[in-house]
């Protein structure tokens, strides 16, 4: 059986900076977005680079991963039109179990909403169903949920979604936050950096940090500063700082292309250490 293993990833606002347009800025969101997807992760950390100087972009960055995470057939009651999304359109679909009603549509996820003292939940049906679960609900949130038939009438339970669903996205202040979230975790660090080491010289050591903790953190710098720049020389002695791309041919690597390249360098090793 193989064991599960949780990612969580660090990537500043400022990835957004490389971009000057709203179109190309929704364009390297969704990249984003379908690279953690891809390979499961479970959350995706964005957090505010002192250096970028405002907080637009992270806002931006925010919304837009809420966007594309919310399930298509609730984004019309769940998300308010706002001009941040006016080029949502060319957002590659991230195709997630969560996103794909089942053939015998039980199970989806819903939108919780309240009429009169009952709770009700949006699920792209054309009226909404009566939520049967009491416990934990909160209006506004999205849930996963089971729809079954009662006496001719359809009603909805709250229920576990068997598959992956997507990842859960994490607005963090400054890197300090961002830093301290991830050692409060008791996970692996990684620091992805060109100046690290080798991953092939890490290879079997890591191996068995996945097999002993479970819980990854990797971080990603900015494009102007690596990370090596942006921390506190205290953390240079912490975690693995890693060159996830040995024998790169080009100067900078976008921080989309290294998430794809760096999770998917991961996710080998993890299938490595679960089956050894």
């Amino acid at each position: 059986m193989t064991q599960k293993i949780r990612l969580s990833v660090y990537v500043p606002d400022s990835v957004l900076s490389e971009r000057t347009s709203l179109m190309s800025k929704t364009e390297k969101v969704g990249l984003i977005a379908r690279a953690a997807a891809i390979f499961g992760v479970e959350e995706l950390n964005i957090y505010h680079d002192d250096v970028h100087g405002k907080h637009e972009d992270l806002e931006l960055f925010y919304s837009l991963l809420r966007y594309i995470l919310t399930p298509p057939y609730l984004r019309k009651v769940a998300i308010p039109l706002k001009e941040d999304f006016k080029y949502v359109g060319m957002l590659p679909p991230l195709n997630i179990p969560s996103h794909v009603i089942t053939k015998n549509e039980e199970l989806r996820f819903g939108l919780v909403i309240v009429k009169g003292d009952k709770f009700y939940v949006e699920t792209g049906l054309e009226e909404p169903v009566e939520l049967k679960s009491k416990e934990n609900i909160e209006k506004g949130k999205i849930i996963p949920i089971k729809l079954y038939k009662e006496k001719g009438k359809i009603y909805a339970i709250k229920h576990p979604f068997p598959d992956y669903f997507g990842f859960e996205v994490i607005k963090l202040f400054n890197i300090k936050q961002a830093l301290d979230k991830a050692f409060q975790s008791n996970g692996s660090i990684i620091f992805t950096s060109r100046e690290g080491k080798p991953i092939s010289s890490e290879w079997e050591n890591l191996k068995k940090e996945f097999k002993d903790k479970r819980r990854f953190e990797i971080f990603f710098g900015s494009p102007k500063r690596g990370l090596e720049e942006m921390l506190e020389d205290k953390y240079k002695n912490m975690g693995f700082w890693l060159n996830m791309i040995e024998g790169q041919k080009v100067k900078t690597v976008r921080t989309e292309e290294a998430m794809f390249i760096c999770l998917g360098q991961l996710n080998t090793l993890i299938r490595q250490a679960c089956t050894s």
